[in-house]
């Protein structure tokens, strides 16, 4: 019941000092979200410019990209910068990259770059449409796409009532800030916890059209090895849910997850007399909020390595963000973009590997 009734308050506060059309956007998501099984807000949910999508039916692909404003090409043209008497001189060795349907700027690269386009995106969603069913979309200012798609007969129960599911996330960007890539995620449905990217398959990237072209064969096949690798990774969790921990153990794993974070690092006691003593694991923020996450974690699901990294994954998938960011939108897009291809990507399969080595 506390499990529940926590998961109420942090949908209720991301909706605070939203106006009404971003209110509406996200309870929008939210229900969609449910109606696929989810159920707890996300940063999927939360991010105003992320959709969540009916795609039961496999609906016409080109309508889901004109509903989503995908249907833009990123054209090249002529850089000029202004002279000090006004005159317009063009920029030899960098070129503009425009949306061709609102002449809004997208990047500004060398002359060589080629950017890879939406409609390249939609032919390789179409090509394994037989295995995948489109869950949410979100765009970054036109400028960075994230692609969520749930693999189809990849949900299998850790335990009862606790289903997890497979994701195929395909992320693209015009603004050159990420490589076209896809990777396979493991998700937790009832907290819609990120738990851990596929341990043995690394994302597969595309630098250009011709490249997604060679591989759409294999991207098919590639899918069908990614469920076994989704069963044996259920089969990793059915296993943490058996193996109690103590206060150690608890420490061990925080402890060389975060060591970077504090080692050789020093905290100010009094600045007036300039006394520091050396930091230690208790110190970080991350920490405090995760030690909060396992007191429910454990009462929900007992004192094991499951609820243990369920505690730390929970942080990165909802709780995570700079204070001076007051924009519950920003948040999740940073969280989501960290998650997906930065480094709290890492922290959280590495959490992973330290729980089961318990």
């Amino acid at each position: 019941m506390k499990n529940q009734i926590e998961l109420f308050k942090n949908q209720l506060e991301n909706t605070i000092n939203m106006n009404s059309q971003e209110f509406s956007k996200n309870l929008n998501n939210q229900l969609n979200a449910e109606k696929l099984g989810y159920n707890n807000s996300s940063n999927e949910t939360i991010f105003k410019g992320s959709n969540f999508i009916d795609d039961t039916f496999k609906n016409d692909l080109d309508k889901i990209w004109i509903d989503n404003k995908l249907d833009f090409d990123a054209v090249k043209t002529p850089l000029f910068y202004k002279a000090i008497n006004g005159e317009l001189i063009e920029v030899k060795d960098h070129q503009a990259i425009i949306n061709n349907k609102n002449n809004n700027l997208l990047n500004i690269p060398k002359l060589q770059y080629t950017t890879l386009q939406l409609s390249t995106i939609k032919q390789l969603i179409q090509s394994i449409r037989a295995n995948t069913t489109i869950e949410s979309i979100i765009n970054v200012d036109d400028k960075r796409f994230v692609f969520n798609l749930a693999v189809d007969n990849a949900i299998e129960d850790v335990k009862k009532d606790d289903p997890h599911k497979l994701r195929l996330v395909i992320v693209s960007s015009h603004d050159s800030s990420v490589s076209c890539h896809i990777s396979f995620i493991h998700f937790r449905m009832q907290c819609f916890n990120q738990m851990n990217m596929l341990k043995n398959s690394r994302p597969l990237i595309f630098k250009h059209t011709k490249s997604i072209n060679d591989n759409v064969n294999n991207i098919n096949r590639i899918i069908d090895f990614n469920r076994g690798q989704f069963t044996k990774s259920v089969s990793d969790y059915k296993r943490m849910i058996r193996k109690e921990v103590n206060d150690n153990e608890i420490r061990y794993v925080l402890e060389k997850l975060f060591y970077d974070k504090y080692n050789n690092k020093k905290v100010c006691i009094d600045r007036v007399q300039k006394l520091e003593r050396d930091k230690t694991y208790l110190d970080l923020v991350e920490v405090k909020e995760i030690k909060k996450n396992l007191e429910r974690e454990f009462q929900e699901h007992g004192k094991n390595a499951y609820a243990l990294h369920n505690g730390i994954n929970y942080y990165y998938s909802h709780q995570m963000g700079a204070s001076n960011i007051k924009d519950e939108s920003i948040k999740a897009r940073i969280r989501m973009e960290q998650n997906y291809y930065g480094k709290n990507n890492a922290y959280i399969n590495r959490s992973k590997e330290l729980c089961m080595s318990l």
